[in-house]
């Protein structure tokens, strides 16, 4: 750390204990204001930049996995990479996520970040309409939710999922507790708080509250994984800011439906009829059985606000 009266420069390096291999550095650079508020400031960015599910610790450790043998693979290596594969968004990235993270329960059941991770892969599941078995995707959602509480109540990723659940099945009171118990564990979490943001636009809560908690987890975050993009694009485009909507909508992965469907009717809304018809003839081509109403029904989008919006726009654009 080297500093003078204006400003405070810290460099911070990750290496391998055993070789001293370098594995990850950052410098952060800022000015000298309030010291107290700077500490926690650069405390939080470093927490999640080597934290998050896509963080320095967690890219190494996915690294070294892909040279192991699968008959080594033990249940934390199968977390990690069950992890990487549903946050591709893709049917087949999502189902492959499902076996891994199955594989590492059945080696250790009590992995809680695992069964909060199978619930995510879930709730994705019955939101992208990637099975025929809507209302079964639900159910193990539930169950992987309800498992990982029960191990870990503190777990803030969890007590989200149960809030889009609890949506899911039109406990909108559940929801909203559940929501603010996710930012009581998790206030400084990036991941965390991007989730809730996105909740907050669209299942429960106000749309307005939701850009802070994105443009805050975007903060702590600095390496801002996709799905980042994903959900800041769904608040800009409830809010109504449709050309900010597609800018972020871009910077996500266009493997998942959900994603297409808002480019379209972000174009739409903006009145780029070309563009919102190239984005809806991808989503008729590469997911036939999505619609509106029923990415409406599965996600769930319950905020009325949210509502109203994704319904106006899909009268613009040629989308089920």
């Amino acid at each position: 750390m080297r500093a003078d009266d204006r400003r405070l420069r810290l460099t911070i390096e990750l290496a391998d204990a055993l070789t001293g291999v370098s594995l990850w550095s950052e410098r952060f650079d800022r000015p000298v204001e309030d010291l107290f508020a700077l500490q926690d400031s650069l405390t939080e960015s470093v927490i999640n930049i080597l934290a998050g599910c896509f963080g320095a610790i967690a890219t190494v450790g996915r690294n070294a996995i892909r040279r192991k043998l699968p008959s080594n693979l033990r249940a934390y290596d199968y977390f990690l990479l069950g992890v990487e594969q549903h946050n591709t968004f893709s049917r087949a990235g999502n189902k492959e996520a499902i076996r891994l993270l199955s594989r590492a329960l059945e080696l250790e059941p009590t992995l809680a970040r695992a069964w909060t991770e199978l619930a995510y892969a879930y709730s994705i599941e019955a939101c992208n309409g990637f099975g025929a078995d809507h209302l079964g995707a639900i159910e193990r959602w539930r169950m992987a939710v309800e498992n990982a509480l029960r191990l870990d109540p503190a777990d803030s990723g969890a007590q989200m999922c149960m809030a889009d659940l609890m949506g899911c099945i039109g406990d909108f009171d559940a929801a909203q507790r559940a929501q603010q118990r996710a930012f009581e564990c998790g206030p400084n979490h990036a991941d965390t708080l991007a989730l809730l943001a996105g909740s907050k636009a669209l299942v429960a809560g106000d749309p307005a509250e939701a850009m802070p908690l994105i443009e805050r987890a975007m903060r702590l975050n600095p390496l801002t994984p996709h799905w980042y993009f994903g959900m800041q694009g769904r608040i800009l485009f409830v809010v109504g800011r449709y050309r900010e909507a597609v800018a972020a909508l871009r910077r996500s992965t266009t493997d998942s439906p959900n994603v297409l469907m808002f480019l379209a009717l972000a174009h739409a809304a903006a009145g780029e009829d070309a563009e919102a018809a190239r984005y809806a003839a991808r989503l008729e081509v590469e997911f036939p059985d999505f619609s509106v109403e029923r990415f409406i029904t599965g996600y769930p989008v319950t905020n009325p606000d949210a509502v109203r919006a994704i319904r106006e726009a899909a009268k613009l654009v040629p989308i089920r």
